[in-house]
């Protein structure tokens, strides 16, 4: 499963996003990877959230983040969730172009290993092109 929290800066995603991840890991069951760009999460999340900077990783554009997510998971077999913080900021892209490919290859991973995917988007929701409206998560 594949979600996006979209809204322009300063509506709530960030906010929305560390709620759930915080819900989700009282779970024990649970192995959450949370994927962001800096050290935003320090301290706001359990010690059993798997905080990963993508700064110190050599990974620009979608097809190499596919490549890195697609290594995660195989290191670490039973991950149940996967957040991505600001896809644009991690990806290091400045639009959606590519957003609906990488979508689709990130789908069938999610789909192979059962592993949710939670990524937010500061942008118009407007911006995004149609074919991930099924995905989104308004936050305005």
């Amino acid at each position: 499963m594949i979600k996006f929290i979209v809204g322009l800066k300063g509506t709530g995603k960030t906010a929305s996003m560390v709620s759930q991840i915080n819900g989700l890991a009282e779970d024990a069951e649970n192995n959450i990877v949370c994927i962001e760009g800096g050290k935003r999460f320090d301290g706001q999340l359990p010690y059993t959230v798997r905080l990963v900077d993508i700064e110190e990783y050599p990974v620009k554009g979608y097809e190499q983040l596919l490549s890195f997510i697609a290594g995660v998971i195989a290191k670490d077999y039973d991950i149940s969730h996967i957040f991505i913080d600001s896809i644009y900021k991690v990806a290091q892209v400045d639009s959606a172009e590519g957003l609906v490919d990488f979508t689709k290859e990130l789908e069938k991973l999610s789909d192979q290993f059962k592993v949710e995917i939670c990524m937010s988007v500061s942008d118009d929701p407007s911006n995004l092109p149609a074919e991930l409206d099924s995905y989104v998560d308004l936050h305005e």
